[in-house]
């Protein structure tokens, strides 16, 4: 798997990414309380199947599901199970599809419903302007160190620590492949990115610690040992000639995410 990809290569993960998009926006209108977080990843499924696409991380690495459902205080790897969806959960989608042996890997959080609840709002937009920041240092010859250096930092200014074990990726011919993207790092070290690279940029924060564990039960849902908030987001970007272009970016995020978006000058 190169790291460059070739223009048939970015032809058929733009594909995958049309798709991505289609599900979330059916997911958005899916979810409710009262609803099993079961139900969301069969519903989930049976979307991706109708594009004769299939769920990426269905028996990924034997992951027992077929997209990641994270809720509240679980941060990522999210096993679908019988929990019933809570008005106001902090729910994170994350979404693997596969279509024409290319992989689009992404991941949106929302809150259900959502009322006044500050906490949950405060720590999404903190993820939110963290991945903008990141996405916004990507072009040829930056360095992947910067890139974590700016999610660090973004993340300490709201008041949240990143995770250290965890970070983001390479993808398109497979769900995961090099460089992988740390949300941490030093400025001006690393890798240097070239046009027709594809990352995965996702910031992961935590409130009060990066200290984490792992389900003993499932073995893969990430939580907070503290047990506080966490929040995770994910885009998928083409590194172009000139700077990136976001591959997952959906037209709801610029009224959900305005300010932000207006505050970075980011244009999409």
């Amino acid at each position: 798997m190169s790291l460059i990809k070739t223009n048939d290569d970015i032809t058929k993960i733009k594909a995958a990414c049309t798709i991505w998009k289609n599900v979330r926006s059916a997911i958005l209108s899916f979810v409710k309380p009262g609803i099993t977080t079961k139900e969301l990843d069969e519903f989930a499924a049976n979307e991706i199947k109708s594009y004769n696409a299939i769920p990426t991380f269905y028996h990924l690495y034997d992951f027992p599901g077929n997209i990641c459902i994270s809720v509240n205080n679980q941060l990522i790897h999210g096993v679908p199970n019988n929990y019933v969806i809570q008005l106001n959960d902090m729910i994170t989608c994350d979404v693997g599809v596969t279509y024409l042996d290319h992989v689009c890997d992404a991941a949106f959080t929302f809150i259900v419903d959502p009322s006044n609840d500050s906490k949950k709002q405060h720590i999404l937009n903190a993820t939110y302007d963290a991945l903008i920041r990141a996405i916004k240092e990507i072009k040829p010859s930056a360095y992947l160190g910067t890139i974590g250096a700016t999610i660090e930092a973004t993340a300490n200014e709201y008041g949240y620590e990143v995770i250290k074990d965890y970070g983001g990726h390479g993808c398109g011919n497979a769900p995961h492949e090099d460089p992988i993207v740390l949300d941490y790092g030093t400025p001006n070290t690393g890798m240097q990115l070239q046009p027709n690279m594809v990352l995965c940029i996702e910031p992961m924060l935590m409130d009060g610690t990066d200290k984490y564990k792992v389900n003993p039960t499932n073995n893969w849902t990430v939580t907070a040992k503290n047990k506080k908030l966490t929040c995770h987001y994910e885009h998928m970007v083409l590194v172009t000639n000139t700077g990136c272009k976001i591959l997952t970016f959906c037209e709801d995020e610029k009224q959900q995410f305005a300010e932000i978006l207006a505050k970075n000058n980011f244009l999409q």
